[in-house]
């Protein structure tokens, strides 16, 4: 009992003195741009500078980025208005929510003795505090969260974090998880191990996720598209061309952008949203010039939020 409140009081202390370092600004001036809504449905949320936009779960907000990654911000369609969460570097790459919406969770990046580290923050998204989970290391990467443990890779390990208590444990063997790993294997992790399933062969795997029921895994294998496989490492869908796909929260819809670049700069770019069986397929954008990138689907599979390369964010109210 003593040692269970030592470590609660260590880490309200911790709580305390990352608040003060990291504060983030408070409310800033309303981004409200005129709002037209046009015949697909499309409405003009947030003008250039915003990338990445994600539905924050049980709320009426959504976490942003930049270009480069660099900070998060938090939106309110109630208010119309734009917080800033963090400022720190690669907060935008691999953020994730626990369930109930009530923290983010994010990585960040810093170059010292010409080292790359990296730090894992956890950050309540009303109250503004932040929790940091492990700072200043080598090849650890955020896996995923719930409403009790944020997941994390740490070398060839799989972390779990405790929200309720700080507590780590390692190689949990009560969770299902699928990522990439620090050598870019698609890799499964359950009953307490880690095993690379790799469906293509070896490769480079990026934008790995695993389904809500824990049946199969989304991936995406550079040059040949997005596919889903079951836990064995045996592909089941090809869905064609597709970059940064997701699963819908019910796990029968995958969205993502079917894009193209000059090698440069990006030349077009389409959302698609696909059945998770692969069977029906429909172009959201077709009717716009717009070039649509990284999707987001809400949890109630009513709404589409994407931003163009300008950076202006756009929702979609889906029929």
């Amino acid at each position: 009992m003593k040692n269970t409140l030592l470590k609660i009081l260590t880490l309200l202390l911790i709580i305390s003195i990352y608040s003060c370092a990291d504060q983030p600004t408070k409310t800033i001036n309303k981004s409200k741009i005129e709002k037209r809504e046009a015949e697909n449905k499309m409405i003009s949320l947030l003008d250039k500078g915003f990338h990445k936009a994600l539905f924050v779960p049980k709320s009426d907000k959504l976490v942003l980025s930049t270009e480069n990654d660099k900070g998060l911000s938090l939106y309110d369609f109630k208010n119309d208005v734009v917080e800033n969460l963090t400022s720190k570097d690669g907060a935008g790459m691999y953020p994730v929510f626990t369930s109930n919406g009530k923290y983010v969770v994010y990585q960040t990046h810093e170059f010292k003795n010409r080292r790359r580290l990296t730090s894992i923050f956890l950050q309540d998204i009303v109250e503004k505090t932040i929790i940091p989970i492990v700072t200043d290391k080598r090849n650890i990467k955020i896996i995923s969260a719930n409403n009790h443990f944020v997941y994390f890779l740490d070398g060839e390990a799989v972390k779990g974090f405790d929200i309720l208590t700080g507590e780590m444990t390692t190689n949990p063997k009560d969770v299902t998880l699928a990522f990439t790993d620090n050598e870019l294997n698609l890799s499964l992790f359950a009953n307490g191990k880690k095993t690379n399933i790799n469906p293509q062969g070896k490769g480079n795997y990026i934008w790995v996720s695993i389904s809500p029921d824990k049946t199969s895994v989304l991936y995406n294998y550079p040059q040949k598209g997005s596919f889903i496989s079951d836990l064995n490492g045996k592909t089941i869908h090809d869905l064609g061309k597709i970059n940064a796909a997701k699963w819908s929260d019910d796990g029968k819809w995958i969205i993502g952008m079917a894009d193209t670049d000059d090698g440069h700069k990006y030349i077009k770019s389409d959302i698609l949203l696909i059945s998770s069986d692969g069977k029906t397929k429909k172009n959201l954008t077709e009717n716009s010039d717009l070039i649509a990138l990284y999707p987001s689907i809400s949890p109630d599979n009513k709404k589409i939020v994407y931003n163009t390369d300008e950076g202006r964010v756009y929702l979609m109210k889906l029929k």
